[in-house]
């Protein structure tokens, strides 16, 4: 049996042609009132909070945009308690459950179980399914303990799929995460030829393998329907470098300063 090769790279992947490094000076810059540089930096995320709002219902292009902009300058507001990019990672995240905590939105087949996910799962989908977060990264923006994203990820793919995991023996159920891990490009090449042969024998995870590789092509469609066009985008940068301007930016006390230069636990927001 063919096994699967890694989509996911060992490095952190780059946010829009930006390194991780590029948009943590940016956001630097950002904390020092730089719109011009804050918004270059948010515009990274553009995709990822597009994505994210059309799976919370909203399909008009120009809603989705307001309440993107609406939660990026919430960001701006208070761009000096970020530090490092996993700080605007939480921010978004935490931003995100907050307006998300009220809706629910219906799909069409073969997208109705979209519809069901609570805000983990659906941050989960946009950041690793859509934009190959690595492990480390979900982990600091959803704060899900590091051991349990294998778990998170597993439960997701079944939900998505319909696959059911109830009848399953122990032994299924922790071949079932490795599946998981085989899927994300985790594995080592040993490793993931040692979980090929076992699928051999086992039907039904074998089954929710494929069903999830079927499904992840639907979903590179789905994506596409919460994407912008280029002019859109270039329109909403020079709206969000405006809009930046007239707003004044909060600093952070001594002590917030101080407990988020070691994590980022003082999020500025109700």
């Amino acid at each position: 049996m063919i096994s699967i090769k890694s989509a996911h790279a060992t490095q952190d992947p780059p946010i829009r042609g930006l390194s991780r490094g590029n948009i943590r000076s940016l956001l630097k810059k950002g904390g020092s009132q730089n719109a011009c540089a804050f918004t270059q930096a948010a515009i990274c995320y553009l995709d990822f909070l597009s994505e994210y709002h059309y799976l919370i219902g909203y399909s008009d292009e120009e809603e989705r945009l307001n309440a993107i902009e609406s939660t990026l300058l919430e960001c701006w507001k208070y761009a000096p308690y970020i530090r490092r990019v996993s700080d605007f990672e939480r921010f978004l995240g935490v931003l995100l459950e907050k307006r998300s905590s009220h809706l629910s939105t219906a799909f069409k087949t073969p997208h109705e179980k979209l519809g069901q996910l609570n805000h983990t799962q659906r941050f989960l989908l946009v950041a690793r399914t859509f934009h190959n977060w690595p492990y480390r990264g979900l982990h600091l923006a959803t704060r899900i303990k590091k051991h349990e994203i294998t778990s998170a990820l597993t439960e997701l793919k079944c939900i998505l799929t319909e696959f059911d995991q109830q009848p399953l023996k122990t032994s299924q159920k922790i071949l079932l995460l490795r599946v998981n891990d085989l899927l994300e490009g985790e594995l080592k090449p040993r490793e993931s030829m040692a979980i090929e042969k076992e699928l051999i024998e086992q039907s039904l995870i074998r089954q929710f393998k494929a069903d999830w590789l079927g499904y992840r092509c639907e979903l590179a469609e789905f994506k596409q329907q919460a994407l912008f066009e280029q002019s859109v985008i270039d329109s909403f940068k020079a709206r969000l470098i405006e809009k930046f301007q007239t707003v004044p930016i909060n600093q952070p006390n001594f002590r917030d300063n101080l407990i988020n230069q070691f994590s980022f636990t003082r999020i500025p927001i109700g």
